[in-house]
């Protein structure tokens, strides 16, 4: 099960210096584009959206948690930090596992 980020320039050429492949967008159509191609993909397992990304195409990333088993979406902070209306990574898979870590 591979990882795989989808967001803006800075975020993902720093994901890909640990190697984990992404695409870099700038647009709702790109991301959702991006969102749609890589949930194709048998070996991706977890996706990671930054949260300024998510925000634009909030429905389909919302379509793609109910409605896939695999890839897991998760939205993560871009370098300016988290967006004060989403959830953070951990109090969601907290919620989704129903285990406090």
């Amino acid at each position: 099960m591979k990882f795989y980020i989808i967001g803006d320039k800075t975020t993902v050429l720093g994901y890909n210096l640990i190697g984990i492949r992404g695409t870099i967008v700038k647009t709702e159509n790109e991301a959702a584009d991006a969102l749609r191609n890589i949930s194709q993909d048998p070996d991706v397992g977890i996706v990671l959206i930054t949260q300024q990304i998510a925000s634009m195409i909030q429905a389909e990333v919302e379509n793609a948690r109910l409605k896939m088993a695999t890839p897991i979406v998760l939205e993560i902070p871009d370098r300016h930090g988290s967006l004060e209306d989403r959830e953070s990574a951990l109090s969601l898979v907290q919620r989704l596992i129903g285990i406090k870590v």
